[in-house]
């Protein structure tokens, strides 16, 4: 009985042992002229455009949250609980983020014209007091938002304004 308990203990902690083992690293190495940056996690970017990319939010996920989900409304996808997303409007606009966060209680679909898109929200109970607009060119991938505060209308543009059409304004 002893020798049963042994081996299946054995084969238990062998099993652990072969199931922890590492997957072999495929990274490339670091040449020695490209700049290595250490980021959160242990991740090694290899290249100053990898950095770059690295350190800037996910363009391409942007422009899924956004395009592939016109006619739903923000709150429906969790727009603002997507990262990439969030990440882009929050260094776009700064310290205003917390109150246009917090203020984009109403809200209306995502709707677009010619390949420009616009999110809208605003203050529940103060909606022509305090509105937001957040406008995205997905041919471009640009980003732009327009905060309204009481008719001071403060905008936002993270490659330059946008270009919107009457016809988008109204929708």
């Amino acid at each position: 009985m002893k020798k049963i308990i042994t081996g299946t203990l054995t084969l238990i902690v062998l099993g652990n042992i072969v199931s922890c083992k590492k997957e072999p690293n495929t990274q490339s190495s670091v040449s020695t002229d490209t700049l290595a940056t250490v980021l959160p996690k242990d991740s090694i970017v290899t290249s100053k455009t990898d950095s770059v990319a690295a350190a800037m939010p996910s363009t391409t996920a942007t422009v899924e949250i956004i395009t592939k989900n016109e006619g739903k409304y923000p709150h429906d996808i969790k727009l603002f609980e997507d990262k990439n997303f969030a990440e882009r409007v929050k260094k776009l606009v700064g310290k205003e983020y917390d109150e246009m966060f917090k203020s984009f209680n109403v809200e209306g679909p995502i709707v677009s014209d010619n390949g420009i898109y616009k999110l809208h929200g605003c203050k529940q109970h103060d909606c022509p007091g305090y509105a937001t607009s957040i406008y995205y060119d997905a041919k471009n991938d640009n980003l732009n938002v327009s905060i309204d505060k009481n008719g001071k209308i403060t905008d936002f543009a993270e490659k330059g304004k946008i270009t919107v059409s009457e016809a988008l304004k109204n929708k």
